[in-house]
């Protein structure tokens, strides 16, 4: 992979992670009682952890739920993903001072970061789906 390359799918990936947040707090207040907007206004301090434990009790209530324990559980590697692509993942490769032992480390990034994204586009586009699907007014 490219840097370019790599930019650019690191930018997809965290832009995946702030829509897949968003789309938690929309599902979650389509799925509750009352109004909408205040829904959603509740949400706002909101942080991922308390919304998706919010959102997963209240799907599973049912006893159908639209998400699957495995979808649950990336959305909750969700905040270490977001970290270490946020704080850690140049860090990683950036500062070592051996070309190849540098490259190496990169690629061996880029193929993490490959399959991340592909990770939290899946679930994303789950979740806009199931939104629109079933929450959109």
């Amino acid at each position: 992979m490219t840097r370019d390359d790599f930019k650019i799918l690191h930018s997809e990936l965290i832009m995946y992670c702030q829509c897949i947040e968003f789309d938690l707090k929309r599902i979650y207040s389509g799925m509750s009682t009352g109004d909408f907007d205040d829904n959603m206004d509740m949400l706002e301090t909101s942080n991922f952890g308390r919304t998706l434990m919010e959102l997963k009790r209240l799907d599973y209530s049912d006893g159908n739920p639209d998400l699957s324990e495995s979808d649950y559980e990336l959305l909750n590697q969700i905040r270490e993903i977001r970290n270490y692509w946020c704080h850690q993942c140049y860090i990683d490769y950036i500062y070592i001072s051996n070309d190849y032992r540098r490259e190496n480390e990169f690629q061996r990034i880029s193929r993490r970061l490959t399959n991340e994204h592909n990770r939290l586009y899946n679930i994303h586009r789950k979740l806009e789906n199931l939104y629109f699907d079933e929450y959109a007014r």
